[in-house]
């Protein structure tokens, strides 16, 4: 798929999903994500990037309940000789939730959460520059963390661990994937 094409695809799904969960949409989560590429061929150094979207499931009522959401990632990472290297994504997980404390809305409750999330990339760059193909357009990750809620906030840590090779460039010497560790801020709406 030509680089145009895939951008206006993710753009697409990006609008019908927010769209479509907006209304429905029981809270957004965001925060700080420290994302670093793993390779045995070269080095990598982590750098701050951004983790923010919606989310709806999740079963508060519930021991165990289903959470889906909607996120915007952007990866970060240097290179050991200094190249700056930045990936976005869209990523759709799916996560089981497990939930302890208060059945209230209003109340504390500690929950834990895995799953698996499809990342869908929707832009990349080098040094500032577009690579076209130069990262692979999708990765699937395997999600685990935890978090607490209070009243309506949330706070919660997760690592994202990638499960495919990402780098279609030098692909032949080395196989680069990614792994994240995110601190998130959110509030549930209801």
């Amino acid at each position: 798929m030509t680089r145009p094409i895939a951008r206006l695809a993710a753009l697409a799904v990006l609008v019908l999903a927010t769209s479509a969960t907006s209304a429905a949409a029981q809270g957004i989560k965001f925060g700080p994500t420290f994302a670093t590429f793993s390779s045995d061929a070269l080095d990598f150094n982590t750098r701050t990037g951004i983790h923010a979207g919606l989310f709806l499931g999740g079963s508060r009522e519930r021991v165990v309940g289903l959470q889906t959401e909607i996120n915007w990632l952007r990866n970060n990472t240097e290179t050991a000789t200094g190249q700056k290297i930045r990936v976005d994504y869209l990523q759709v997980p799916v996560l089981l939730r497990l939930n302890a404390g208060t059945q209230s809305s209003g109340g504390f409750a500690v929950y834990g959460i895995v799953g698996p999330g499809i990342d869908l990339k929707i832009a990349d760059e080098i040094e500032g520059i577009t690579v076209d193909d130069g990262f692979e357009g999708v990765d699937v990750s395997l999600i685990f963390g935890g978090g607490i809620e209070i009243a309506h906030i949330i706070l919660e840590a997760r690592y994202e661990k990638g499960l495919r090779r990402i780098n279609n460039l030098f692909s032949d010497i080395a196989e680069i994937k990614k792994q994240s560790f995110s601190i998130l801020f959110g509030v549930r709406f209801r």
